[in-house]
């Protein structure tokens, strides 16, 4: 099937280019260098980089690294710890959106988080809300299997006959797509497929019910997440602390390169197309991950997570919701993506004079 030919592809293209991008890694950090030594340090708020700043001004920033290393403590990101007064404006705009469809009862909370990935420059709307991750939690998931795959040559290949567990409570899903069929085979690449580009409950089964969830954890634990107790479901978490996996994809700072292309271009597969996708144009490229939360006499919950790229400018995205009814929410992901990617193609950030047409939204 097509997937199967998907991590063969992705790995090959990677590798092929990862020698090129060594020279040119090292000509960078030489040149790099050359202009942090006249001008050190960026303006947290704006920014704009500082003339003639102390070495003092390195405190502008926030760097996480991880952890799980005796010698060294790779990054994870250096973001400036302050909000960026560059996105103010836009974040003005989504405070009176959110402001309006909490008026019309469409939504009770959203918190938003907006990193551009090349500057490091963010906005954070209601960021002290934190919210049931739900399907999110696929994300990680994939993340570990991977890391497993790293030292465990054709894990990926492996084939894998899934098997419900009698004591596994499956829970329903609102939105759905293709699934795996019990007492078939599918290799752990299948399985990621369909865990991550379908959010398939079934295949998150077989991918937990072959990995040690130790290796899991862990990752949390590596990348500086609060370690999730999974015997209790209600575990919460924030729209800016889970972007921090979406981060380490970017980033690669979890995994190789390679590996993190694949985590990617899963991501880059998903079939839910009730939230960013109807907000965004159909020509832009983004990668994303969803999660819905539904429980019995509780407010529902709805989420969307993933990297946006307008005019090859990347740019993170993640909207938590909580209201009456999901597809209430899906619309408050659509208007938030929509106004999100008009406000950055109309204005600055080097990309006022796209020709990118805009599709339906706010």
């Amino acid at each position: 099937m097509k997937e199967d030919k998907q991590i063969r592809s992705v790995l090959k293209n990677t590798l092929r280019k990862r020698t090129i991008a060594i020279a040119s890694f090292a000509l960078g950090i030489a040149a790099t260098f050359g202009l942090f030594s006249l001008k050190i340090g960026w303006e947290g708020k704006t920014g704009r980089q500082l003339s003639g700043a102390s070495p003092d001004d390195i405190n502008l920033y926030e760097i996480k690294r991880l952890k799980g290393f005796k010698n060294i403590q790779p990054v994870v990101s250096i973001d400036p710890k302050m909000e960026s007064t560059e996105l103010t404006p836009l974040k003005n705009e989504l405070i009176n959106l959110i402001d309006s469809l909490k008026r019309v009862g469409t939504v009770t909370d959203v918190s938003v988080f907006l990193k551009n990935l090349r500057q490091g420059n963010w906005i954070s709307i209601n960021g002290d809300l934190s919210f049931h991750p739900a399907s999110l939690m696929k994300v990680p998931l994939m993340l570990a299997v991977l890391k497993t795959a790293e030292a465990t040559p054709g894990l990926l290949e492996k084939k894998i006959v899934y098997q419900k567990h009698p004591n596994k409570n499956m829970l329903p899903q609102h939105f759905t797509a293709e699934s795996i069929k019990e007492g078939k085979a599918y290799t752990v690449h299948e399985l990621i497929y369909y865990c991550i580009a379908h959010s398939d409950n079934h295949a998150a089964h077989a991918l937990e019910s072959n990995i040690q969830l130790g290796v899991v954890l862990k990752l949390f634990e590596d990348i500086g997440m609060p370690v999730p107790d999974l015997q209790n479901g209600d575990y919460t978490i924030s729209a800016q602390a889970y972007s921090t996996f979406m981060d380490a994809i970017f980033n690669s700072s979890f995994l190789s390169p390679e590996y993190s292309e694949y985590a990617a271009e899963m991501l880059v597969n998903s079939s839910f197309n009730a939230g960013f996708s109807k907000g965004i144009p159909k020509d832009v490229r983004s990668w994303r991950k969803f999660g819905e939360w539904v429980r019995p006499n509780a407010e529902v919950e709805l989420h969307e997570s993933g990297t946006i790229f307008l005019d090859g400018k990347p740019y993170l995205l993640t909207v938590m919701t909580r209201g009456k009814e999901l597809e209430g929410l899906s619309t408050v992901l659509q208007k938030t993506a929509s106004l999100t990617t008009k406000h950055i193609i109309k204005h600055q950030y080097g990309i006022a004079k796209s020709n990118t047409r805009l599709t339906n939204g706010c």
